[in-house]
């Protein structure tokens, strides 16, 4: 019997969401026949969460949204450090300049903290995606050394690891934080997320999204979610737990990954070829990976392959797969 195609692409939460999210959007969606512009429910927790005043607390389509409104507010002259997000790269497709900073040696991924005189903007994800870390000290560092741009830390993968700075950003007038529900609270599809900066720099980036711009139903998920935090938290250690276990069974069959606090693993190979067959004998045995930069990276060529952490039988189908490409 052919195996149902199993998709490890995306970095999204692979279970389905509980039902206790569905069962507590009755009311939300009787209130969603007006706009809710910023509604002040999910603004007030966010800063009670992370103690900020409400102010420094804006709401956006997802993550991505709010990587666009920087690139379109700070981008004339913006650098990233690779390999990493894809969507910072819409930079270019505003009409602003990126510099790509090749941030990794062998398997070791490094990000220089020192000052970028040029930098209107700069983008950090940390976790970063497709792998690596930069620590608590060296985003500070670089925060404190480029005080000429705006310093955007991507923290969408943030409550996977102890790495966020967002406790820090009422210290720094430069610094945002982005989070987002689409990782730690399996909605991707819901496409909620939020920043926190300071008061001036949000009014500075408002106007470059939609006046009302979120889904009052995902204003509401991401308020049930938030009143469930154990159970997501559940969720993520769950995903770490796997995660480092397939971590162990690649080193042991010797392959070459990098380290990773997200939840997905990448592979690099000796060649584009070796890669790419790889990648191929998966995609023969109906496993969809990232080969090279697929749709989510830049700064990949095709030795490299990511492949997100799934269920637990999705990564026991995915270790026999393996192991029948070695043989």
């Amino acid at each position: 019997m052919k195996q149902d195609q199993i998709n490890l692409q995306y970095t999204t939460i692979k279970d389905p969401l509980p039902d206790f999210i569905y069962e507590g959007l009755a009311p939300y969606s009787k209130n969603a026949n007006a706009y809710k512009p910023q509604p002040t429910e999910l603004v007030e927790k966010l800063a009670k969460k992370h103690n900020v005043p409400n102010e420094m607390v804006y709401l956006t389509a997802g993550i991505d949204e709010a990587i666009q409104m920087f690139a379109k507010a700070y981008g004339n002259n913006a650098y990233v450090f690779t390999p990493t997000y894809v969507v910072y790269s819409d930079v270019e497709e505003f009409g602003g300049t990126l510099t790509r900073i090749l941030s990794v040696k062998g398997s070791e991924y490094s990000v220089s903290t020192e000052t970028i005189p040029s930098a209107s903007l700069i983008y950090l994800a940390n976790p970063n995606n497709p792998s690596g870390i930069t620590s608590k000290e060296n985003v500070l560092k670089l925060v404190k050394n480029n005080p000429q741009a705006i310093v955007v830390i991507d923290e969408a993968y943030g409550e996977f690891a102890d790495l966020s700075v967002i406790d820090q950003v009422k210290n720094f007038s430069n610094m945002v934080v982005l989070r987002s529900f689409s990782k730690a609270y399996s909605m991707a599809g819901n496409r909620i997320g939020y920043l926190v900066a300071h008061p001036e720099v949000i009014q500075a980036i408002k106007s470059k999204s939609q006046w009302s711009n979120v889904s009052y139903l995902s204003i509401g998920a991401a308020i049930i979610a938030l009143d469930h935090e154990d159970y997501f938290a559940k969720i993520r250690d769950d995903i770490n737990r796997r995660r480092d276990e397939f971590m162990l069974f690649l080193q042991k069959e010797q392959y070459s990954i990098f380290p990773s606090k997200i939840n997905a693993i990448l592979f690099k190979f000796i060649s584009e070829s070796e890669g790419t067959r790889f990648a191929d004998f998966l995609a023969v045995n109906n496993f969809v990976v990232s080969h090279g930069n697929g749709n989510s990276n830049i700064g990949l060529d095709k030795s490299f392959v990511r492949i997100a952490i799934g269920t637990i039988d999705q990564m026991n189908a995915l270790r026999e797969a393996i192991l029948q490409y070695r043989k």
